[in-house]
């Protein structure tokens, strides 16, 4: 490899490298996880998923079914999920982990294009935990009420094709390449009241949710940029818009360096506590066609949450770096580097970078960002022995967490075997594959048992990309 060739593959990697770093990925994930019985029929929930299953999926529901009084308690329910079309094995394994044969550059070429098109391609992972929920529906009463507590944190991210093509295929062809990536993460902790009313003039039930939301954390980032390729030169131009409140912001935003050896060496805690506070609201409604079969509609996450504490959004001083080759000082070389000439010329790039990219605009000033609102079509038949249903979700903006477009389909069921309710069910279209889920319960009456989980087989059928998610309920408690 001639030194400009080395020179020039150092100024890619570190420039694309520590850009991408700092700021790539996405603002579309998936929603959040309705309930254990949603995961485990493949993300959507029956009709007759009252009580604290319906808190936070359909609060209508909280009213179907027969006029029996209840009181249900959950204690602990955990959800977890990660995924997106970022996974493609089918072409990440020949790429970066089959070593059998070295891909000439039209073949990584190939594989990058059908991998990633002209988009960017998403991976997302989510947590949620519930360490209370109540809800209550009195005897011969048309209403029903709940309340739950609630934790949950998003990270979502996509990259398109670019920076992979700038470091896997090298400098050998001269081109420009689009490198792009957004992201978003936050986390936030919620109390949710709700209210539930069954109509005596019609088979329908309505519900609200309305939450108060506290923002503990949060940064987001948007990158757009060109590479540009050319003999022994490279030119990136630039340009990116980050934002950061809470921990984010004082213990990453404010102390990241790209250009130390440690990036992360000074990085600390930040600060704590309320970063944001804001509201949500759900919204559902369930309607009766006839006895065993139900239609039901839900909107979910209609909010924002302005974030105060440390609020900050970073834009960049400059929108170019170029490198046009280095100036190679033997004196230096010798007297700087004992004679270590790619140290050297690492250096050199190094200090252009630098120049290029470490001066950052600064603006203090709150800002407010959107919830994943999220509408939930479905429908549900009672045959006894066994529950099914089906339906979809569609993503009504691009905040991290909503449904990506496609929309999300569902179907799946529960056979009921006594106090052992096996569940099973597949999602289709989103950003995965065919996702095949399953789940069992525990049910004696005046206490249940939950667990669902789905994976993804294979990251190409009937679709492109991976999701795996788990969900328990540890206990809920009936009176």
């Amino acid at each position: 490899m001639t030194r400009h060739a080395f020179a020039l593959r150092s100024a890619l990697a570190l420039v694309l490298s520590g850009l991408l770093a700092l700021a790539p990925g996405a603002a579309r994930g998936q929603s959040g996880m309705r309930s254990v019985k949603a995961v485990s029929t493949g993300g959507g929930t029956s009709g007759f998923d009252t009580g604290p299953a319906a808190l936070y999926s359909n609060p209508a529901n909280l009213t179907v079914g027969p006029d029996t009084p209840s009181l249900e308690i959950q204690l602990f329910r955990l959800g977890a999920y990660h995924g997106g079309d970022f996974y493609q094995f089918e072409h990440i394994d020949p790429l970066f982990y089959d070593n059998e044969k070295a891909l000439s550059s039209d073949e990584q070429k190939a594989i990058l294009d059908d991998w990633f098109g002209r988009d960017q391609q998403t991976a997302s992972t989510y947590l949620e935990v519930v360490p209370l929920s109540i809800t209550h529906r009195p005897s011969d009463a048309s209403w029903a009420v709940g309340f739950g507590i609630r934790g949950r944190t998003f990270q979502t991210s996509a990259v398109n094709k670019g920076i992979f093509d700038v470091l896997l295929r090298g400098t050998g062809e001269d081109r420009t390449v689009p490198v792009d990536g957004r992201s978003r993460a936050y986390a936030a902790v919620d109390v949710t009241g709700a209210f539930s009313y069954r109509f005596s003039s019609a088979p329908l039930s309505v519900g609200v949710s309305p939450r108060v939301i506290f923002g503990t954390a949060f940064a987001d980032a948007a990158l757009t940029s060109q590479a540009t390729v050319s003999g022994d030169s490279l030119v990136h131009r630039f340009d990116y818009t980050a934002r950061a409140a809470g921990p984010l912001s004082t213990g990453l935003f404010d102390t990241f360096n790209a250009f130390n050896d440690d990036p992360v060496d000074e990085v600390v805690g930040g600060s704590s506590g309320i970063a944001g506070i804001g509201g949500g609201l759900d919204l559902g409604a369930t309607y009766t066609v006839r006895p065993g079969l139900l239609v039901s509609a839900s909107i979910t996450d209609l909010g924002r949450i302005t974030w105060t504490q440390e609020a900050q959004t970073v834009t960049p001083s400059k929108d170019i770096f170029r490198f046009e080759g280095v100036s190679l000082d033997s004196d230096r070389i010798d007297d700087e580097y004992d004679g270590a000439t790619g140290e050297y010329i690492e250096d050199q790039v190094d200090s252009l970078a630098h120049d290029a990219y470490e001066d950052v605009n600064r603006d203090r000033s709150s800002f407010a960002t959107g919830l994943p609102t999220t509408l939930h079509l479905n429908g549900t038949w009672d045959a006894g022995f066994v529950t099914l249903n089906g339906g979809t979700s569609i993503g009504l903006n691009e905040n991290a967490g909503a449904v990506p477009r496609p929309a999300a389909l569902h179907v799946g069921g529960t056979l009921h075997l006594g106090a052992f309710p096996l569940r099973a069910g597949a999602r289709f279209f989103g950003t995965q594959a065919v996702a095949l889920s399953g789940g069992f319960g525990l049910d004696l009456g005046f206490y249940r048992f939950d667990l669902g989980a789905s994976i993804t087989p294979s990251t190409s059928a009937l679709g492109s990309g991976a999701r795996y998610a788990v969900s328990l309920s540890l206990a809920t408690i009936r009176f």
